[in-house]
């Protein structure tokens, strides 16, 4: 590595790490003072209170490392500008593109580290963190929903349940779709309901229809329809699907893929947004790319005076960005963009908007 980009690379790291430092501190600071009142009532140990906001970190990791790459990026620039460090290079023949590339192999570094956090160790963790949220922190402040909506549960056996909503008190599901799968995943059979009722120890089925399938997806003779009760038996209790209901957020790539496909068989809409995030799993380390190529144009900037106005310019389109993203994404679940254009499109336009500028920079 030439001296030049141990320079740029030393002059990189440190901020970056001193930011990233900055906003997971100011999270637990901000977010323990917002719990302390819960954390005194419910003496909750101190033990407990390590583990949540340790488990807690990757995930902040995650949202925070683009600010953090943004502002590095934007402090190491603005330097090396103010004190004509990019005049001198640029004198003895090096470009712009050349004086930028260990920055941007950084960004690339910080991406991949944050697309594993985000598959490997975000997950499991924010589930941790979730579950003793929920069961000290939030302990004794209000009782559990009495009706949860758009229930979808793994069970036993290759069995899927979705419902559209759970009435906890009458342990009641309406608008049931359950999909039973053999060991290869094939689909074998497929249950639709009205209403599905627990009466002690199985369920009452109301407006009830059975599927069957072959191994090639056909339905087999004529569909079984009872307008009337009909008794089926399952293993699955209603304490079993509350423990077993999934969150898609607590998933890595590959689970929510597999997730997506079974669902797709008993409810489009919900699948088509859960296609949305499983597209998004994949843009969102692209996030530190993306807001680096927004950064680096104006902090290359050759007046010393601009560099405080390039900050906030920067910082500014940033922000913009996250808007923009969040618009994409809720137009994509809403139907009205395919899922993998609503996951990449802010990504795409405002990295293209970057290395426009960049361009425009050299020039």
């Amino acid at each position: 590595m030439k001296i030049i980009d141990k320079y740029i690379t030393r002059g990189f790291i440190w901020p970056f790490l001193y930011c990233l430092f900055i906003f997971l501190f100011l999270y637990v600071i901000i977010d323990l003072f917002g719990h302390l009142d819960d954390i005194i009532k419910q003496g909750i140990p101190f033990g407990i209170i390590k583990a949540y906001y340790l488990s807690s970190l990757p995930f902040i990791f995650v949202q925070t490392a683009p600010f953090a790459v943004l502002l590095a990026t934007i402090f190491l620039l603005g330097n090396l500008s103010r004190h004509n460090e990019i005049i001198a290079l640029r004198a003895s023949g090096i470009n712009s593109l050349r004086i930028i590339a260990p920055i941007l192999l950084l960004g690339t570094a910080i991406a991949l580290a944050v697309y594993l956090v985000n598959e490997k160790i975000v997950p499991e963790a924010s589930a941790t963190s979730s579950a003793i949220k929920e069961l000290q922190f939030e302990k004794g402040q209000k009782q559990r929903d009495a009706t949860l909506t758009n229930i979808t549960v793994f069970g036993k056996e290759g069995k899927l349940f979705y419902a559209r909503s759970y009435d906890i008190a009458t342990k009641t599901l309406r608008d049931v779709v359950i999909l039973e799968h053999d060991q290869d995943q094939f689909l074998k059979r497929k249950i639709t309901a009205e209403r599905m009722e627990w009466l002690g120890d199985k369920w009452r089925f109301y407006n009830c229809g059975v599927y069957r399938f072959d191994k090639n997806g056909n339905v087999i003779g004529k569909p079984a329809v009872f307008r009337d009760p009909k008794i089926l038996q399952f293993k699955e209790t209603p304490e079993g699907l509350l423990k077993n209901q999934t969150q898609p957020e607590y998933m890595n790539y590959t689970q929510l893929k597999d997730y997506v496909r079974l669902l797709s068989l008993g409810s489009k809409s919900t699948a088509r947004k859960l296609l949305v995030d499983l597209h998004y799993k994949l843009s969102l380390p692209f996030t530190s790319i993306t807001i680096m190529l927004i950064g680096i144009p104006f902090a290359l900037k050759r007046t010393r005076s601009g560099a405080m106005a390039s900050m906030g310019i920067s910082l500014a389109i940033a922000v913009v960005f996250y808007g923009a993203n969040a618009i994409f994404i809720a137009l994509g679940k809403g139907g009205f963009l395919p899922p993998i254009i609503s996951a990449w499109a802010a990504n795409i336009i405002f990295a293209g908007f970057g290395i426009f500028l960049i361009k425009k920079v050299r020039a």
